[in-house]
């Protein structure tokens, strides 16, 4: 039997996968073999895996057939996997060339279910190595040697790494477990880990740093994933169901609560601004469907994002970045918050401006139907004043609109100016200086944009009342005529 399988998912990685490859074959553990799945890759990269294979009968090449993600591209690799122990490499990363003997050996030595290892990071912009306590499985250390389960690990269980590629699975455990990678999502390593980890009987580690994970490259998976930002919340609710299955939830339950809450906010605060509203709908959805008690949520004060859950349960999208910018008075994150909430108030004016216009038009259209229905000649008169009245009335009622609408603007103008002017003194020159300029730029647009219908409502009315003017001073003329023919008829 061949001593351990190693799957391979790849797509458009040609820049990296002959490093990641070669570290893999030249492994000083011969007797493996390496599944290479292609997942919608359109480069060069199947040619490069295909030179190898040629030249190495330990590959098998696959395809998924098309871009259906990494989970279901390893699933399928461990359905045809061989190796008595299973492993995985992304094909942008790297491993050195003795790893897979060494958690072989210390895996056999165990008679392990799982045996993991620690791991650096590798910065693909700075080309820096580095590692830290999560990758180096430090929360762990106390256990040495020994072979240990999740049950020996229970005050430690939320802080261990839960990627797949530091660990090998027994190819017989993975099967009798039934747990498989939850297709169409990222972060899909997360509940499998945990619902692995929970019924593995025999665990251990692999004391050193044998894995390379390159971060900050271009066009990976988890940096452009667009909408698949939302699969942490999945993912993450997918993992809290695992772990209420497990017979020490009850014990551990405030930590857990605090680790997902925690995580799925944190998540939150690093999305892009076209994200943030629906994300935050199916968070407070989440968050609402926890359904914890009072006690419950007590036990959550020592968690970092207490305050941000309770708002998050109370309030809508729109009335959480208010308490936002409120809570991040002396903080970088004040200018974030405040910025995007600057964006929502330019939003609203717009939508209001839109709706004004829709409303004045209206109003210009029943002006105008009124007026053809009342154009007979018998009631010219009172036509023309009912006209002058409701005109006077419309004007005087769309100046106080305006008056109010220009204070509120006034004061959101003056508001947020004093606030920049307080971010002055707390943030860095060169960020405040961008948000400085970009924040005068909006409102700039803003103020000229509304200025401008204002005037063109203003001209409106301003050349309607001349019109009735004319039609007023054309009538006393018609009346002068008449009244003149009169008089020259009388006189002869």
């Amino acid at each position: 039997m061949t001593k351990v399988t190693i799957i391979m998912p790849y797509q458009d990685v040609e820049e990296y996968i002959s490093k990641s490859i070669n570290t893999v074959l030249n492994q000083t553990l011969s007797d493996i073999e390496v599944i290479c799945i292609n997942d919608g890759s359109t480069d060069g990269t199947e040619d490069i895996i295909r030179q190898h294979a040629e030249q190495d009968g330990r590959i098998k090449m696959l395809s998924t057939g098309g871009m259906t993600g990494q989970a279901n591209a390893r699933n399928k690799g461990i359905e045809i996997a061989q190796g008595e122990y299973i492993g995985f490499v992304d094909s942008d990363d790297w491993v050195d060339l003795d790893m897979f003997e060494k958690m072989y050996n210390r895996a056999k030595e165990g008679d392990t279910d799982i045996t993991m290892c620690g791991a650096y990071l590798y910065d693909d912009k700075t080309h820096e190595k580095y590692t830290d306590d999560y990758y180096s499985l430090k929360s762990l250390e106390r256990l040495g040697q020994s072979v240990f389960s999740a049950e020996d690990t229970k005050d430690e269980i939320l802080k261990i790494n839960v990627v797949l590629w530091n660990k090998i699975y027994k190819r017989d455990f993975i099967a009798r477990s039934g747990v498989k990678l939850a297709s169409g999502y990222i972060y899909e390593d997360m509940p499998y880990f945990f619902d692995t980890y929970l019924k593995a009987e025999r665990v251990n580690i692999l004391w050193e740093q044998k894995y390379y994970y390159r971060q900050n490259r271009r066009y990976s998976t988890m940096q452009n994933s667009d909408k698949k930002v939302y699969d942490r919340l999945d993912m993450s609710e997918l993992t809290y169901k695992i772990l209420k299955r497990w017979k020490y939830f009850e014990e551990k339950q405030g930590e857990i609560h605090r680790w997902i809450i925690d995580d799925i906010f944190h998540r939150y605060t690093l999305l892009e601004d076209k994200y943030y509203e629906e994300y935050y709908k199916r968070m407070r959805e989440m968050f609402i469907n926890l359904n914890l008690t009072e006690e419950q949520k007590e036990d959550l004060r020592v968690g970092y994002c207490y305050d941000e859950f309770c708002n998050i349960l109370e309030r809508d999208y729109y009335g959480f970045w208010n308490f936002l910018i409120e809570k991040y008075k002396t903080s970088n994150k004040r200018i974030k918050a405040a910025e995007h909430k600057c964006n929502l108030d330019i939003i609203a004016i717009k939508d209001y401006l839109e709706e004004y216009k829709k409303e004045a038009a209206e109003e210009k259209e029943k002006l105008n139907s009124w007026w053809e229905q009342h154009s007979e000649e018998e009631k010219e008169k009172e036509a023309q004043k009912r006209l002058t009245d409701q005109y006077n009335d419309l004007e005087q009622k769309k100046r106080e609109e305006i008056n109010k609408i220009y204070e509120d603007f006034h004061e959101k103008i003056t508001k947020q100016e004093y606030e920049l002017k307080k971010w002055q003194s707390e943030s860095l020159q060169e960020e405040r200086e961008r948000i400085q300029k970009e924040y005068e730029w909006k409102l700039e647009e803003q103020k000229q944009f509304y200025i401008k219908s204002l005037q063109e409502q203003k001209n409106y009315y301003e050349n309607k009342y001349i019109s009735v003017k004319i039609v007023l001073k054309l009538n006393k003329i018609t009346e002068q005529i008449l009244n003149k023919i009169k008089r020259i008829g009388k006189k002869n």
